[in-house]
């Protein structure tokens, strides 16, 4: 058993320094689930978990023979990208699943490596690591895997993308001149390196403000987890690993806190620190190894359906008040609302003393309560006539 613990640890590491590891959060507010991967379930492979932010509530969301890794979230929290061997034909591939675990869909399918899933803040676009043209270059496709352009090209390794939760940039890995922290736009534009070390930094990730960068680096001889302005400046080393190899981290939601593995006696941790390093903390692990954590954008919700304004205006010599089912319209003085697309809206008109509801006019005819569908935007005119 050791030794099988020992040769996964192997393992998980060496997809650590090749890129598998976490993405930014993509904006600010108490801390939700983190996605991990673990070998709790299978000593054989690697599935993908979620948690609550203590470590607890773990869940096994893949169930899966293969080796699945990289969980990270969308920025909506509705979805995690992941990259996996489980089409074994072609090597590692990203997928992308439900939060629940339901409906994995593979959106690479090519006969090459595939991995390190990077969601664009606005959820239509996935940067990942692609060896398809050679060597390891970054590349972004569509959220449906669709429209794959190279945003990196030349005769070094470029891996491990992660957008800025601004939209503007994107970090990325590189061995152009030992391995280094780069950054770069979105459209691959303006390549710059932010590390000069000569030492292994890998797997950066930003703040939710943009403003800093986390990564782990070898500057101290070890894995180690340190943070620097997004310009490159101002470097502090977080962890004084010593016998821990510390790896992978990403910042939470709120700003406030890192998230890491570390590695210690054949085993892998879960961790979590204060952005000044102080306040370690063991949140997964024990017995199991527990890596790639990812921090799931804490409050966020489905994007809100397309509205459709509905828009009532009132005619005759009468006097009258027009309101809605569901709430919104009082005309009165509020004739107008916007409502989700599909919405049924009920409209009914209420004449004044002195006055008499003469009918609908627009997208309802007729005395009777005016029923309309938010297919599209609606107009209704309601006639009022003086007694």
């Amino acid at each position: 058993m050791r030794a099988r613990i020992a040769g996964l640890v192997a393992t998980t590491v060496v997809v650590g320094l090749l890129g598998a590891q976490p993405a930014a959060a993509a904006f600010p507010g108490s801390n939700g689930k983190i996605a991990f991967v673990s070998d709790r379930d299978d000593p054989f492979s690697t599935e993908v978990y979620s948690m609550n932010a203590d470590g607890s509530g773990q869940i096994n969301l893949t169930h899966n023979p293969a080796r699945d890794f990289d969980p990270q979230w969308s920025p909506d929290g509705t979805k995690i990208a992941f990259s996996s061997t489980r089409d074994a034909a072609n090597g590692y591939d990203v997928f992308v699943m439900n939060a629940d675990g339901t409906g994995v869909v593979n959106l690479t399918h090519f006969p090459a490596l595939d991995w390190t899933p990077a969601w664009s803040p606005d959820g239509t676009k996935i940067a990942f690591t692609t060896y398809r043209y050679g060597g390891g270059e970054i590349a972004v496709m569509n959220a449906d895997g669709s429209n794959v352009v190279r945003l990196t090209s030349n005769a070094f390794y470029d891996r491990n993308p992660r957008w800025s939760p601004d939209g503007s940039k994107i970090a990325f890995e590189s061995d152009r001149g030992g391995w280094e922290i780069m950054v770069m736009n979105a459209d691959g534009s303006g390549q710059v390196q932010l590390t000069d070390n000569n030492y292994s930094d890998f797997e950066p990730d930003w703040s939710p403000d943009s403003t800093k960068i986390v990564w782990r680096s070898g500057e101290q001889g070890a894995g180690d987890i340190a943070v620097m302005n997004a310009d490159g400046s101002g470097e502090v080393t977080l962890t004084s690993g010593g016998v821990e190899y510390n790896l992978q981290p990403a910042f939470s939601p709120d700003g406030k806190k890192v998230v890491f593995a570390s590695v210690f006696n054949n085993t892998i941790d879960i961790k979590t620190m204060n952005t000044d390093g102080s306040g370690k903390t063991t949140i997964a692990g024990g017995a199991f190894n527990d890596s790639d954590p990812d921090w799931q954008p804490a409050g966020s919700t489905p994007p809100p359906p397309p509205t459709n304004t509905l828009t009532v205006t009132k005619a005759g010599t009468g006097v009258g008040t027009v309101t809605s089912t569901p709430a919104g319209i009082n005309c009165g003085t509020d004739c107008s609302e916007a409502y989700a697309s599909g919405t049924v809206v009920t409209l009914k008109a209420r004449p004044a003393r002195g006055s008499v509801f003469g009918g609908w006019t627009g997208a309802c005819s007729g005395t009777a309560p005016c029923v309309v569908t938010m297919s599209g935007a609606k107009a209704v005119s309601a006639t009022f006539t003086k007694v």
